[in-house]
């Protein structure tokens, strides 16, 4: 499988060792970096690694993916990684092995860990605009972590409140089929990236890639979590933290846009207006 691999950096000096240094040691067959008009040395750590460094103006994730796809066409798979984020040679083939022993995926992602051993959410069920105020209240947090791991284990109450799948985050042997996989390390097929049409360029940063596993899921493709291979994921600083929710919740706000009912776009609207 001819694999390309894809990065977009934005002030992502720090970072870019850790992505590109890991994806240097994989046998992709070429790496594009997308420098999305960082104002710190970005573009040229990225030159240490590849010659393939794009340089635009800060267009946001999809666009910079899309750009990237259409520099250099002609891979089976794009495997698209964050500048904070690595993967092992190890991790890298169970990918690649699930798109090559199941035609119909069309996307897959390895489960992400932090840095400090805990496990984050690489993958999910439909969104909810229940579940985004939920968070957005923190109703998560009233619950202590050993009930919420054992609600997560009762069949009955996952069938009945589907959000339950994003406790889903620790090694499983199976191949999980999801709504989304995250782009914070991505194996993307080219077929299927392409049918879809990429990207949508609506989206600047967060929900494009929960849009792009929809939008391939209704084309008749299946999205997967592969349990047994995992990516370290360090969490940069690139965008702060009001600047990230701000930024969230305005693809919030376009997902639902695009694939909401009436009410499901109120609520979201709603929720980038109030400051929680």
């Amino acid at each position: 499988m001819k694999v390309v691999g894809i990065l977009v950096s934005y002030n992502s000096a720090a970072d870019l060792p850790l992505s590109l240094g890991s994806l240097a040691a994989l046998p992709v067959s070429d790496i594009v970096v997308v420098d999305n008009a960082s104002s710190d040395d970005s573009a040229e750590i990225a030159l240490t690694y590849t010659p393939h460094v794009l340089r635009l103006p800060n267009v946001g994730f999809g666009k910079a993916i899309n750009a990237a796809v259409e520099y250099l066409p002609g891979a089976d798979a794009y495997l698209l990684i964050n500048p904070d984020c690595g993967i092992h040679l190890a991790d890298f083939h169970k990918l690649t092995g699930a798109l090559t022993a199941d035609p119909a995926l069309g996307a897959v992602a390895p489960l992400m860990r932090y840095p400090n051993g805990e496990f984050g959410i690489s993958a999910g069920p439909e969104m909810s605009i229940a579940k985004e105020w939920l968070a957005a209240l923190r109703v998560d947090h009233l619950v202590p972590r050993r009930a919420r791991a054992a609600l997560s284990r009762s069949r009955l109450l996952r069938r009945l409140v589907p959000m339950l799948a994003y406790l889903d985050t620790k090694p499983a042997a199976a191949i999980q089929h999801t709504a989304w996989v995250s782009g914070f390390c991505m194996l993307v097929r080219r077929e299927a990236f392409e049918q879809v049409g990429g990207f949508d360029p609506a989206f600047f940063l967060y929900f494009e890639d929960v849009d792009l596993c929809k939008r391939m899921r209704a084309s008749g493709w299946r999205v997967g979590s592969v349990g047994t291979s995992v990516a370290l994921h360090r969490e940069s600083t690139s965008t702060g933290a009001v600047g990230k929710n701000r930024l969230y919740r305005d693809g919030m706000v376009v997902y639902f846009d695009r694939h909401g009912a009436r009410i499901e776009r109120v609520l979201a609207r709603a929720l980038r207006r109030f400051p929680l």
